[in-house]
């Protein structure tokens, strides 16, 4: 794992089975966000475009969570790459990214 600050937050990039995951978590910026903190995921792939997906929640953790269910949920449609969630949130725990 990777990480490094960006512009009002922090990313992480994983990589698992030659796919690159990239997250970025941040704080709320203004009063017209849906909530607390947002997550941002990209998954870096030779064979199919980037689609980019989002989540927002009270918590990085949850926000963390809502991302990964919405992935889950959009993986058929998308094509996206299947990742293990928990194992994910448990490798941004080891770092106290949530």
């Amino acid at each position: 794992m990777q990480q490094a600050r960006v512009k009002g937050g922090m990313a992480y990039s994983l990589k698992c089975e030659g796919v690159f995951l990239t997250l970025t978590i941040s704080p709320r910026s203004s009063e017209a966000e849906r909530d607390e903190w947002h997550v941002a995921a990209r998954a870096k792939r030779s064979d199919h475009d980037d689609v980019p997906m989002e989540a927002w929640g009270p918590t990085r953790i949850e926000a963390l969570r809502a991302l990964g269910r919405s992935w889950v949920s959009a993986q058929l449609d998308h094509r996206l790459t299947m990742f293990d969630w928990e194992e994910v949130a448990r490798l941004l725990a080891e770092v106290r990214a949530v």
